[in-house]
């Protein structure tokens, strides 16, 4: 049968908005060809489209991975204008936000079924329901349909290894239209942060594609795609460290030219660096979330003291870190803002994310904010979809004044680029010598910095829609931004 997969748009208006390698639809759609179906997969953030611009496919089932935020409201008109022009085509929603509220999503008469938790084989033993009938709909696992009311059936384990499940199928996008490539990596996390719904959406459940199985993908997109630089996703990339040494040990023995990042959420030990590093690592996303012990404590995430060390460490074996933090936090005082920024300076003013924090369903932080009144539960789904806009817009979760917060974030642009460039200079100089070594690198780096840039100076959280958007859409620019975790 003919299947659709769509990306909806994450912009707030009506332009592409930023978008992240779509590991998840590339994993669901491969399993899916596997079984003799016709795919194909759209990305609202990389261009535009309506229902009828897919009428020459007639795709019999459309699969829309949606989280909390704008996409809600895309993938809501997308949705409905499907059954309009196609009646018979049938709609379902997956990933997170459908997995937290499938009563909800179901309410609406354009939703015929959710896919909760995990995509690969739920997805697949629907389509054959729809094709044949040959599995009912009470045995799908995973599954919410309608039935005289709403039918939620047993959830689908987590797959215990990733190995099991065939390469995601990138043949169905292209690669090179996104600023990152990304594989993933791992699926689940051990770690109970307060801020994060990784516990409760993949239920406890922890598995990896193994150290081979992932060099053999990375093989795969710079032979085929010609990506040199791959982003490994999954918080247990770095925290399983047998997998994490199998892995380097692969890409030095095979010799691999092909560069590689991934987020770092614990301390690691300047043997795992060192080896990170001559295995072709040169940036990590390095997760601190707030330079107060006190913070972390709230949010349940370690230590200030080992995640400064690994930050030195990485610094040492010239690996670039991006510091990730976070303001605004629920219980948030002076003090605490105030320290962040001073570890800021203490680690010589490094490149790093500064976000202001929202807390997302299925997370401990957000039931401790609708619990005080802090925030208040959307009580339909299309309220969900300016839910983030207005907690960073409209809503103080913390102590710390508003002037304060501005000053640090106008600060944060100001400086966005210099700090970058002067921390590169000064602690991996050698970076610059790609101009001359690989021109093409050099400028890719150059394009991203000041992609990240003109968002951050147009905060597109400042309004519906800002100058830069309405910029990009009458130039038709394509927005190549990604995501900085699964947090949002």
């Amino acid at each position: 049968m003919r299947i659709l997969l769509v990306i909806p748009s994450r912009a707030y208006a009506d332009a592409p908005g930023y978008t992240k390698f779509p590991d998840e639809l590339l994993s669901i759609a491969a399993v899916l060809e596997e079984h003799g179906h016709q795919l194909r997969i759209h990305d609202q953030n990389l261009k535009r489209c309506q229902a009828r611009d897919f009428l020459d496919f007639k795709p019999q089932l459309v699969g829309f991975s949606v989280g909390t935020g704008p996409n809600i409201a895309d993938a809501s008109q997308m949705s409905a204008d499907f059954k309009n022009i196609l009646p018979g085509t049938k709609v379902v929603w997956g990933f997170r936000h459908p997995t937290s509220f499938p009563r909800q999503v179901l309410a609406e008469t354009f939703v015929d079924y959710v896919v909760m938790g995990p995509g690969e084989y739920t997805t697949r033993e629907l389509a054959q329901h729809i094709q044949d009938g040959s599995i009912p709909l009470a045995d799908i696992k995973g599954l919410a349909y309608k039935e005289n009311g709403t039918i939620i059936n047993p959830s689908r384990p987590f797959p215990k290894s990733l190995d099991e499940l065939p390469d995601p199928a990138w043949h169905l996008i292209d690669p090179k239209q996104y600023m990152d490539v990304t594989l993933n990596t791992s699926r689940g996390c051990p770690l109970r942060c307060t801020f994060c719904c990784d516990f409760k959406f993949y239920k406890g459940t922890m598995s990896d594609l193994s150290a081979a199985r992932i060099v053999e993908q990375m093989e795969k997109l710079h032979r085929t795609y010609n990506i040199n630089n791959i982003y490994l996703s999954g918080e247990r990339f770095a925290l399983n460290r047998k997998r994490l040494r199998e892995f380097c040990d692969l890409m030095l023995q095979k010799k691999l030219k092909i560069k590689w990042n991934c987020p770092v959420s614990c301390g690691l030990e300047e043997e795992d660096v060192e080896l990170m590093s001559r295995s072709g690592c040169n940036t990590v996303l390095l997760e601190i979330e707030s330079g107060s012990q006190r913070m972390l404590d709230f949010l349940n995430k370690g230590t200030v003291a080992e995640m400064k060390k690994t930050f030195w460490l990485l610094v040492k074996h010239r690996i670039i870190p991006t510091i990730f933090v976070y303001y605004d936090i629920p219980t948030e005082k002076v003090a605490d803002f105030k320290a962040t920024l001073e570890m800021l300076e203490k680690l010589d003013k490094p490149p790093y994310l500064y976000m202001k924090f929202v807390p997302y369903p299925d997370t401990e932080v957000f039931d401790y904010c609708a619990e005080r009144g802090i925030i208040s539960m959307p009580q339909k789904l299309s309220e969900w979809a300016a839910f983030p806009l207005k907690v960073s817009t409209e809503l103080r979760l913390s102590e710390v004044p508003q002037k304060m917060m501005n000053e640090a974030m106008a600060n944060y642009r100001k400086t966005y680029i210099a700090h970058r460039i002067r921390f590169t200079m000064r602690h991996n100089p050698r970076f610059f010598w790609t101009i001359f070594s690989n021109p093409p690198e050099f400028f890719k780096a150059m394009r991203a910095l000041v992609h990240y840039y003109l968002d951050i100076v147009f905060d597109v959280t400042n309004g519906p829609e800002s100058i830069l958007s309405r910029f990009r859409r009458r130039i038709g620019r394509k927005r190549l931004l990604v995501t900085h975790n699964s947090k949002t």
